[in-house]
């Protein structure tokens, strides 16, 4: 039984190997004790922004429908806005409307009938074999265009590179595709396709196998007890009573 089966780990993502990476002690909360963090204010202002774009470049609401439904989401998961969150509010309509201008000449993107189109590799050694997954925004056969949405307080000028490793999955899961990522501010716009794929992705292979490794060393609790734990990381915030549950720090 290889670590992944040991501990019934199904599949991995981006997201997962990039908080394995940076945040092992996140990621043991997430993965092996179910305990997540709470989604913060910036994250879903990014998932509202993307619902907004995806329904005025589809064709399912006009633009203002579209904002006031994505405001009204995002009003649901936080009735009570603070400074900070008022202020990841405001950047929605701002950002979708710079999103739509950058795309809507490339014409309505297409999505299977459940949703998001889903994309998955695999990573296997001798030991282990274990599916890659993710899931596109934009889709735009046509044009051979793959576009994810990225909605941001500053404008980068080159993918950090938690977002090249999740651009290099959907590469290589695409195939003859281009994936490029869109960031957008509120005032502007840039899209971005940095990194080479298949050097990222035999980085992020030697990552898997340390992770399927670790996870074959011990019981859940085992690894609770000894991996290192940083309460400074700002992957922490808004979790800081599972860490004091879990931890004791």
């Amino acid at each position: 039984m290889n670590g992944f089966e040991k501990h019934n780990i199904k599949h991995l993502s981006a997201s997962s190997i990039n908080l394995w990476t940076n945040a092992p002690d996140v990621w043991v909360a997430s993965y092996l004790f179910g305990k997540r963090t709470p989604m913060s204010a910036a994250a879903m202002r990014g998932i509202c922004t993307e619902d907004a774009v995806v329904a005025a470049l589809t064709g399912k609401l006009h633009k203002a429908g579209a904002l006031d439904q994505a405001l009204e989401k995002f009003d649901k998961f936080f009735p009570i806005g603070d400074e900070k969150t008022s202020k990841e509010r405001a950047m929605i309509e701002p950002c979708m409307e710079l999103a739509i201008q950058e795309l809507e000449h490339l014409g309505a993107p297409e999505f299977p009938e459940e949703g998001q189109e889903k994309i998955s590799i695999t990573a296997k050694t001798d030991d282990y074999e274990i599916p890659v997954i993710g899931y596109l925004d934009l889709v735009f056969p046509e044009h051979g265009l793959v576009v994810d949405l990225k909605t941001t307080g500053r404008m980068p000028s080159t993918m950090s590179a938690e977002h090249q490793l999740q651009r290099a999955i959907y590469q290589k899961a695409r195939g003859n595709q281009i994936v490029k990522f869109l960031y957008v501010t509120p005032k502007k716009t840039n899209m971005l396709e940095d990194g080479d794929p298949t050097e990222l992705l035999t980085k992020a292979k030697k990552q898997i196998s340390r992770l399927e490794k670790f996870l074959r060393a011990g019981s859940a609790a085992d690894i609770r007890d000894v991996i290192p734990v940083n309460p400074n990381s700002f992957y922490w915030n808004g979790g800081e009573a599972i860490r004091e549950e879990l931890y004791g720090i």
